[in-house]
Order: structure tokens, then C-alpha cells, then sequence
């Protein structure tokens, strides 16, 4: 017999199912005699231990107050004698038919207990009337006679006594009894219950033993099979052909894998097959998995149709061979042609940056002039818009740091006018002031950028920051067009800004240029500079390095001796760019009072 999944899972499950049962009907049947057993013990021999203990205290009570009757003289109406009548007349018949209505379900043995007990309670019950009708009033204690008889009846020992003892002997044994069967069938049910747990345990435990086996079974028989073929699909998946071909089983799985063995020889047969057309041999032959395999015949169709394009193309490429290689020998010669053109605008700019370093001031004169002073210079193409002018006025060192607009080849022709306009502002000895400075330069720059070209307005500019230094007073005067000036002192940076306007502006008349008179002191260190370092990019994010991260670098650097603040400021900015391009040209000027 074939065993599908289906059987398989079932078979399992039923095993499951039968032992469960097992354990339902033995939980069942112990529950009904645990059932019955507590109907026993609440319903008979709980109520019967009840009644009988009252029935003895009903005894022992009354014997007590027919004594009283006996030997105290009383009225008829007395307390006692009110008492023991409501037991003789209503509180014994009751409990006594409470115990004819509990004696059918006790034993044979138990019964007959019962009927001793009540023929000997009746004989009790006799002497008390007997004694009862010897004392029917109060004047009846003082008849001699009376006396005599009531006194021999209920003396300590007497017939009262004696037949009060007979009655609770008995009812202690009977009382005896009842616990007996009472605890006898609490040990019972307690025994049930022990049995109960004990089939519990030991059925559950089989339960578990089952359900491990039946999950083993299920694991060997279905889900080993499934990740053989799961492992088969996923490599399929990524397009890798197992080694091993897939067990079968005689079930759906076994199915399964036989279709799917077959799937894979089928793609390793279309695999072999295009290869062999990927190769060029349209030739090759390949047979269908079926009439309705559709890749197949999808194949087959792309074999022919690439034959017929490849003769195609080999006319194609014959006919355009020619065509390209004329085309080569053209482009080659364009190609040298470009490259004639590239070595002379490079030879060229390299000439511009001979002329533009010829302009500059050389380090030795600049130590003339300043002699604890630094330049950072670093362009970022080979001609720089930045440039620094140090030249002496009178008495005065006046010294500038200029950035012009753009960089490269248009901010080097931008540097040359706002050198030549520099020179040009100072010739007149007499205007040492930097703001009279800027103003000629402004207006230099502005005739040099707008002549003859009254149709537009040229935007291009310098932005700058010129001082004017007495070295002997220590009096330092600046002004700047959108350059500022930082004053290192005490670990504090002093700013001082510039006017919002560039040299050059197309506004001449509304352009104004402010001076700022600062009296140094010993230690002091002053830096100009262009905007190139601060917006340079960098670091972890990528950033700009920013005006804020720029006054911390100076503070911490001011008071290194000027030579190593300039070699700081370039391993600063090197770490900082790490990788990024440099954005533009970079000028930081230094100089101690």
C-alpha cells in the first residue's frame, strides 16, 4: 500500500488519538467512583456520624435534667423540666426519624446496631416517665414513699445510670462504626485519585514519547524530503545545477522530486544547448521536454533567428570594416592636433605663472619688512586668483592679502590689475591710509574692468584686506573690502570687520572704505587672509571647515613662532581635505607685533 502523506499524518495522529482516549476514560471512570464515594461520605455517613453525635449529646443531656427531675424539688413548670420534655416529646421523635430515613443505606450490621440502640433508649425513656408520673408536682418530692423510690431510681449507680451507660456504649459503637466507613471510603477515593495520578503520569509520559516518535516519523518521512528539495529549488534559484540527484520517496514528495530530477536534466540539456549556439554553432540539435515546452521551442527559435542574423552582420561588418578605418586615420589626426593645442595653452599658463610669481614678493623681502611674520600660499590651479603685496610706505610696512574673483587663468589676469592698481594707489606718499588706499584702488580696478563698455556692466572684483603697519608705535591701521582681521590676544580672538563691498564695484561713487586704527601690543599676532580656507571641504561629513573651526586653529597655534604656525596651517588643511578636491585658492597672512 502506497503511504501518501496523508495516510502517513493520519496514522500518526490516530496513535495519538487512541492513547488520549486512554487516558480520558481511565480519568473518567476514576472520577466516577470518586463521585460516588463523595456522595457516600456527604450524602450518608457524614449525616448519619451527625446524627448519631447528637443523638448521644441528646442522651447524655436528658439523663442530666431527668436527675434534676428526680432529686431537686421543682415546680411543674420549671426550666429543666420544660427542657427535658422538648427532647422527650419533639427533639428525640425528629432526630429519630432523621435516622430511620438514614438507615436504608447503611449495612446489615449497621442497622441492627440501631435497632439495639433504640429498643435500650426505649427502655431509658421508660424509667424517665416512671419517674415522671412518681413526681407529676412540687407536692409529690414530700410523699416519703416517693422519695424512697426516686432516690433508689436515679442514685449515683442506679437503674438510671446503668441504662443510660447501655445506650451510649452502643452508640459509641456504632459512632465507631460510622468513621470506620467513613474514613474507609475517604481512603478510597484518596486511593482513586493516587491511581488517577499515577495513569496520568505514566500515560502522559507515554503521550510525549509518542509525540516524539510521531514527530520523528513526520521529520524523516516529510519535512527531510521537503529541504532536500527546498535545497535543490534555492541552488536552481541562483542558477547552479545540483550534483547529486534527489532521493524519491512513494509518496506526493517522492513525485515531487521525480518531476523535479527531471525538470533539471531538461535545463541541463538547454544549458548544453546554448552554450553551443552562444559558440556559434547553429548546427547544434536540442529536443523539447514536450510538445508544450515552450522554452524549448523558444530556443530552437532563437537558433535560427541568430543564424540568420549573424550572416546578417558578417555583411554588415565587411561593408563598414572600410568605413572605420577611415575614420581611425581621421581621428588620429585630429587627436594630434589636440594634443598640439593641449601643450600650448599648458606652456602658456605655465608662462602666466612665471609672470604671476614674478609679481609676488619674495620671502626674503618680506622678512625685511616684517621679520616675524609667515605667508601660506597654496593656489589650487597652476595660476592663483589670490595673491599677497608687502611694499614700504614712508615709514610705514603696508601689506595686503587680495583675493580676486574666480581662480585659475581668470582670477590670474584679475591679480595682475589688482597688483598694478596697488602700486599704483601708493605712489602718492602722502595718503598712507588704507582707506584712502582702497578708494584709488576701487576706482583703478573700476576703469581698467568698465572702459569702453558702457552696454553691460562687468561684476568682476577684488576682495581684500590692506593694513598699514608703524612698526616703532605699534600702531596698526586697516580697512578691507569683504575681508576681515583677526587679532590673536591673550587666547582671545578679536575680529574686525570689513566693508560689504568689493574693489572694482560698478557702484563707485556709493563706495566707502572704513579705517580701523588698532594700538598693539607685545605678543600680539594678526592675520589676514582670503575666504579659501574656510570653505574648503572635508573632514568626516564632508563639511566646510568654517570661520569658527578657523579661530580655534589660530588660537591654539598664535603663540608657536611664525615660521611653524605656517607649516600647522598646511597640516591642518591637508588633514581636513583628506580627499576632497581643493575648492579654491588659499592665502593666510601672519604677523607678530
Amino acid at each position: 500500500m502506497r503511504m501518501t502523506i496523508g495516510r502517513k499524518i493520519g496514522m500518526g495522529f490516530g496513535i495519538f488519538i487512541f492513547f488520549a482516549l486512554i487516558v480520558v476514560m481511565l480519568t473518567n471512570r476514576t472520577l466516577g467512583r470518586s463521585r460516588t464515594i463523595n456522595d457516600q461520605i456527604n450524602q450518608v455517613y457524614s449525616p448519619s456520624v451527625d446524627a448519631l453525635v447528637r443523638l448521644r449529646n441528646m442522651t447524655v443531656n436528658s439523663q442530666m435534667l431527668i436527675k434534676h427531675w428526680a432529686l431537686l424539688e421543682s415546680r411543674a413548670d420549671a426550666p429543666e423540666k420544660t427542657a427535658l420534655l422538648k427532647i422527650t416529646e419533639q427533639d428525640l421523635p425528629q432526630l429519630l426519624d432523621r435516622v430511620d430515613t438514614l438507615m436504608a443505606s447503611w449495612d446489615k450490621d449497621e442497622v441492627a446496631a440501631m435497632n439495639q440502640i433504640t429498643t435500650e433508649m426505649s427502655a431509658l425513656f421508660g424509667l424517665h416517665d416512671q419517674i415522671k408520673e412518681l413526681l407529676p408536682s412540687l407536692e409529690s418530692y414530700s410523699d416519703p414513699f416517693i422519695h424512697l423510690q426516686r432516690n433508689d431510681m436515679a442514685e449515683e449507680g442506679g437503674p438510671l445510670d446503668q441504662q443510660a451507660k447501655r445506650v451510649l456504649d452502643k452508640l459509641d459503637g456504632l459512632l465507631l462504626m460510622q468513621e470506620g466507613k467513613r474514613k474507609e471510603l475517604g481512603g478510597g477515593m484518596i486511593r482513586s485519585f493516587d491511581s488517577l495520578k499515577f495513569y496520568v503520569l505514566y500515560m502522559g509520559i507515554a503521550l510525549v514519547v509518542i509525540g516524539v516518535l510521531i514527530a520523528v516519523i513526520i521529520i524523516r518521512g516529510i519535512v527531510t524530503p521537503v529541504q532536500r528539495l527546498r535545497t535543490v529549488l534555492l541552488s536552481l534559484g541562483r542558477g547552479v545545477f545540483p550534483g547529486t540527484k534527489v532521493r524519491t520517496t512513494n509518496d506526493e514528495i517522492g513525485d515531487m522530486s521525480t518531476a523535479l530530477t527531471s525538470l533539471v536534466d531538461g535545463l541541463k540539456r538547454t544549458t548544453d544547448f546554448s552554450h553551443a549556439v552562444a559558440a556559434g554553432d547553429f548546427e547544434a540539435t536540442f529536443v523539447p521536454l514536450s510538445e508544450d515546452d515552450m522554452l524549448g521551442h523558444a530556443l530552437l527559435k532563437m537558433r535560427d533567428e541568430l543564424g540568420q542574423r549573424e550572416r546578417v552582420l558578417e555583411m554588415k561588418v565587411l561593408e563598414r570594416t572600410e568605413e572605420v578605418v577611415r575614420q581611425k586615420e581621421e581621428v588620429e589626426k585630429q587627436s594630434k592636433k589636440v594634443e598640439e593645442l593641449y601643450t600650448n595653452v599648458t606652456d602658456s599658463i605655465k608662462y602666466a605663472k612665471r609672470l604671476q610669481e614674478s609679481i609676488l614678493p619674495p620671502e626674503r623681502r618680506i622678512k625685511e619688512l616684517l621679520p616675524d611674520s609667515f605667508v601660506y600660499y597654496r593656489p589650487k590651479d597652476i595660476v592663483s586668483g589670490d595673491f599677497y603685496w608687502f611694499e614700504k610706505v614712508a615709514d610705514r610696512v603696508v601689506f595686503a592679502a587680495v583675493d580676486c574673483t574666480g581662480h585659475g587663468v581668470p582670477g590670474a589676469f584679475m591679480s595682475l590689475i589688482g597688483h598694478n592698481g596697488l602700486n599704483q594707489a601708493v605712489k602718492d606718499k602722502a595718503r598712507a591710509r588704507p582707506s584712502e588706499m582702497l578708494r584709488d584702488l576701487n576706482r583703478i580696478a573700476y576703469e581698467a574692468l568698465h572702459k569702453d563698455r558702457e552696454e553691460y556692466v562687468v561684476r568682476d572684483g577684488m576682495d581684500m584686506a590692506l593694513c598699514s603697519f608703524d612698526p616703532e608705535k605699534r600702531i596698526l591701521e586697516y580697512a578691507g573690502a569683504n575681508c576681515p582681521l583677526y587679532l590673536v590676544r591673550d587666547n582671545e580672538v578679536l575680529q574686525f570687520t570689513p566693508d560689504k563691498s568689493a574693489i572694482g564695484s560698478y557702484d563707485l561713487e556709493g563706495t566707502q572704505f572704513t579705517d580701523h586704527r588698532i594700538s598693539l601690543m607685545e605678543g600680539d599676532m594678526v592675520y589676514i587672509f582670503s575666504d579659501g580656507y574656510a570653505d574648503q571641504f572635508g573632514g568626516d561629513r564632508g563639511k566646510k571647515f568654517l570661520y569658527r573651526r578657523f579661530r580655534e586653529l589660530l588660537v591654539s597655534i598664535a603663540k608657536e613662532p611664525t615660521h611653524l604656525q605656517r607649516d600647522q596651517l598646511q597640516d591642518a588643511f591637508m588633514g581636513w581635505r583628506g580627499n576632497h578636491e581643493q575648492v579654491d585658492d588659499i592665502l593666510v597672512i601672519g604677523m607678530r607685533a
